[in-house]
């Protein structure tokens, strides 16, 4: 019996040794993993705040290469549709909206209400709107003109040396061209009535108020 308690006694104190030892490395496993989780817990939320960096889209690089508002708008000499020609530094002194734009392209088709509209309230405010065609043949052109009705004037950019010039990569594109031949806005893309309003009310040509 003395040796049995002496045995049990002996091994007691390395039972209890051992048991502290196990658990202090699972609670060190424990809140490591605690750690772990909180730290990639909080990188998420930052990148969800800041949002994922978008790839560069289409707009993006037309955008890109754009003219630059600030700039000398490039002169151009191109046939009107209705017959003789139109040259833009003719037009010095007065501001005039260059759109380029094609009859087969749908943002185009959707903004000719909103320029023609533009045209007929600004004519008497000395606003000058040029519809220049990409490389299309007259008769498709004219037709056009026809089904919307427009009333600004219609030059052919036949052999696309203006729309080069004009870095114009994709339609519609439009530029506001300031009284001086110096740009004044740039649209890539479809424009609204109303952002051509404003611009327009930025260069002075507020519609007086009826």
């Amino acid at each position: 019996m003395d040796t049995q308690n002496s045995t049990s006694g002996s091994n007691a104190p390395a039972e209890r040794r051992e048991r502290p030892l196990w658990l202090l490395l699972g609670l060190n496993l424990a809140l490591l993993a605690v750690l772990v989780s909180t730290v990639w817990l909080a990188a998420w939320y930052v990148r969800r705040d800041q949002g994922e960096p978008a790839a560069p889209s289409s707009g993006d690089f037309l955008a890109a290469q754009a003219l630059t508002v600030g700039t000398p708008a490039p002169d151009f000499t191109l046939p009107r549709l209705d017959g003789g020609q139109i040259r833009l530094s003719d037009l010095r002194g007065r501001p005039v909206l260059v759109n380029f734009w094609a009859s087969w392209c749908a943002p185009c088709r959707s903004e000719m209400p909103a320029l023609d509209r533009i045209a007929r309230e600004y004519q008497q405010r000395g606003l000058v709107v040029v519809g220049i065609n990409q490389l299309e043949d007259p008769q498709t052109v004219e037709q056009f003109v026809q089904e919307f009705g427009l009333s600004f004037t219609i030059a052919l950019d036949r052999d696309g040396v203006a729309s080069r010039d004009w870095r114009v990569y994709g339609i519609p594109q439009t530029y506001l061209v300031g009284p001086d031949g110096v740009i004044r806005k740039a649209w890539v893309g479809p424009l609204t009535y109303d952002s051509v309003v404003r611009a327009l009310h930025d260069l002075g040509l507020a519609l007086s108020a009826s």
